[in-house]
């Protein structure tokens, strides 16, 4: 059910300009330019069905978005987006969401952006109250 990658050149060049007008969303929102618009941009990434790859995009390799807010903002989506479709995720959809954010967090402990750290940690612990469980996160481990 997630969003699937197809042709993979359109998919990267579609997924650099999402992270590109959120980018510049987050910015003109900082620099007070046209918020209104800026916002709108935001919402629509925060309504968009099923933004998992582009959030994932954004939040993943430091050379993709380097603005902490960006980031934050793909987090909210992540969450806003997994809530709103929880009943129609697979469980193996649910599982990867919040294997995701947990890997984020561990992985990305040292980055200055602590409120991203947060935002993200926020979103896998909503997830898991949602019905992950824990153990089933991380079963190849607990395979052994």
């Amino acid at each position: 059910m997630m969003q699937q990658i197809g042709d993979g050149l359109t998919d990267l060049a579609q997924l650099q300009s999402t992270m590109q007008a959120i980018e510049l969303a987050c910015s003109s929102i900082q620099m007070h330019v046209n918020p209104a618009a800026a916002e709108a941009t935001i919402l629509s990434l925060n309504q968009s069905p099923q933004p998992y790859k582009a959030c994932q995009f954004i939040l993943v390799l430091e050379e993709n978005s380097q603005m902490g807010m960006a980031k934050f903002q793909a987090a909210a989506a992540i969450r806003d987006a997994s809530i709103r479709e929880w009943s129609l995720l697979t469980s193996e959809d649910k599982r990867s969401l919040i294997s995701f954010c947990l890997c984020y967090v561990m992985q990305h402990a040292g980055l200055p952006e602590g409120y991203v750290q947060a935002k993200v940690s926020s979103v896998a612990a909503q997830l898991m109250k949602r019905g992950g469980k824990v153990a089933h996160i991380f079963s190849p481990l607990n395979a052994e």
